[in-house]
């Protein structure tokens, strides 16, 4: 049976868990806590509860989970500057919990925020925003998509997204379980429909972590990812992907798109926390891109 990704809800506990510390400075996210369930929900609800889940349990066994919210603040910066400059539509591929429609200021007025995920994800979201009592200001639509039988494309059209308008999109947490014949598959299905102008902001795991002689030279890393891939096969979503920067442009590029600028997660993280890394920090194989519209 279908349902809700595990994983998405991961992510809303990383960024429930973050709003109560220092690191909401790299990126706060204060509705996060409303998207859980009663497990992760618990376990964010006082300080003593939450100091375990953070320190000590999942986030201790699961490391570089600051990635989570420098993605997040890389890909709403440079969000921000393309509503600057003319940019009205938003899409969230592979949305999940994100909350982005309820946290969107006077900025945002004028932009349509399209939702993409599964039925069962956005099933679970539209219940949990219902009891949020925080008003949506944007024009906000849930595209609900079955990856397997439907094209993106041809559903955001559905929904009323406009191709004559410039769009940015953002893919967050997505790439990595996803095979590279659907990943150039998508590429040029957006690129289908972006008129000129357009962005996409993404983010993937280095290439080189899927090569046992590669990962021989980086022991303790090697054993954090084989514990974060167990943990996200055992959830019913592998992980199954990863590039480096250049071979992603590579591979872009014959569908549509240009890469514009590109940085580690670590890198961006450093622009914001203070302190030595530690466990928690992205690390130099997590990678943050942003993508151009070839016309």
């Amino acid at each position: 049976m279908r349902q809700a990704s595990k994983t998405a809800e991961m992510v809303a506990a990383v960024r429930a868990a973050y709003h109560y510390g220092p690191e909401a400075k790299l990126f706060d996210d204060p509705y996060a806590s409303r998207m859980l369930g009663l497990m992760f929900r618990l376990k964010c609800s006082n300080g003593l509860l939450r100091n375990y889940f953070m320190r000590q349990g999942m986030f201790r066994h699961l490391k570089s989970s600051l990635s989570v919210l420098s993605r997040a603040r890389y890909c709403e910066n440079r969000l921000v500057d393309a509503v600057k400059a003319g940019v009205s539509q938003y899409v969230l591929l592979g949305a999940g919990f994100d909350t982005f429609a309820l946290r969107a200021d006077a900025r945002f007025a004028g932009v349509t925020v399209f939702e993409v995920d599964t039925p069962e994800s956005q099933a679970a979201k539209r219940a949990r925003m219902a009891s949020c009592g925080k008003k949506v200001t944007v024009d906000h639509q849930y595209v609900a998509v079955n990856f397997a039988e439907q094209k993106v494309e041809d559903r955001l059209l559905e929904a009323g997204f406009d191709p004559a308008k410039p769009v940015f999109f953002s893919w967050q947490g997505v790439l990595i379980y996803l095979d590279r014949e659907t990943i150039v598959r998508s590429l040029e299905g957006l690129a289908g429909i972006a008129a000129s102008d357009s962005m996409l902001v993404a983010d993937f795991m280095d290439g080189r972590l899927f090569k046992p002689e590669f990962l021989a030279t980086i022991p303790e890393t090697a054993a954090d990812l084989q514990r974060l891939m167990d943990y996200t096969r055992a959830r019913g979503e592998p992980i199954v992907s990863g590039f480096e920067p250049a071979e992603f442009a590579e591979l872009a590029g014959p569908t549509g798109w240009s890469m514009i600028d590109a940085v580690t997660s670590k890198d961006h993280a450093a622009k914001f926390l203070d302190g030595a890394p530690d466990y928690r920090w992205p690390t130099e194989y997590d990678h943050l891109v942003t993508m151009k519209i070839v016309q």
